[in-house]
C-alpha cells in the first residue's frame, strides 16, 4: 500500500443529522440520502470554487464539540470531484481514484489564497464521489471500501504567479 492511503476504522451506524451549505451560501439545508444524488448533479452547473460542506446538524458546545465530522466537495469540470473528509482525528484525508498517485498536475486554488497543484489521483469520478457521501451520511466517517490519502502524504507543488501573470512551480517543504 503507497504511503498515506489509508482505510477509516469501521464506524457504528450514526444517529447523527447532517446538514450542507454551498461556500458562497448563507444557509444551511437538511440533508439525507435522498438529496445526496441531487447535490452532486447541481455542483456541476455551479462555479469550482463553490463547493459544499457536509457538517452534523447540532449546536455547537463551548469546546466546539458538534462541528465534526465534515465532508468537504469540490467539482473541478475537467476533472472530477475532490473530497476531504475531516473527522474527530488531528489528520485528514482525500478519496483517491487508487492507491498510486503521480505527480503533481492539477491547479487546486486553496479558499481564494494559495495555489497548488495536486496529483490527478485526488479528484473522482460521481460515482466514488456519491458512494463516499452516501456513506458519510450514514455514518459520519469515510467509507473503509474506498481509498484515502492523508492530507500530508501527497505530494503537491505551490504555485506562484510572476509579475508577467505567468505561473511558476515551487515544492512545498
Amino acid at each position: 500500500m503507497t504511503l498515506g492511503i489509508a482505510n477509516s476504522p469501521p464506524h457504528h451506524e450514526s444517529m447523527l443529522k447532517f446538514k450542507y451549505i454551498k461556500v458562497a451560501g448563507r444557509h444551511y439545508r437538511a440533508l439525507n440520502l435522498t438529496h445526496v444524488t441531487s447535490i452532486l448533479h447541481a455542483m456541476q452547473k455551479r462555479p469550482s470554487w463553490e463547493g459544499v460542506i457536509v457538517s452534523p446538524d447540532a449546536k455547537l458546545g463551548p469546546d466546539g464539540q458538534g462541528q465534526y465530522p465534515i465532508l468537504s466537495l469540490t467539482w473541478y469540470p475537467e476533472h472530477g470531484y475532490e473530497v476531504h473528509c475531516i473527522e474527530l482525528e488531528p489528520i485528514s484525508y482525500f478519496l483517491a481514484i487508487g492507491e498510486e498517485l503521480s505527480r503533481p498536475t492539477v491547479y487546486v486554488e486553496l479558499g481564494g489564497q494559495g495555489q497548488e497543484l495536486w496529483p490527478r489521483e485526488l479528484f473522482v469520478p460521481f460515482a466514488m464521489a456519491l458512494t463516499a457521501l452516501k456513506h458519510f451520511v450514514q455514518t459520519g466517517g469515510r467509507d473503509p471500501a474506498l481509498p484515502w490519502v492523508r492530507i500530508n502524504a501527497f505530494p503537491r507543488l505551490k504555485v506562484k504567479p510572476r509579475k508577467s501573470g505567468t505561473l511558476t512551480h515551487a515544492p512545498l517543504v
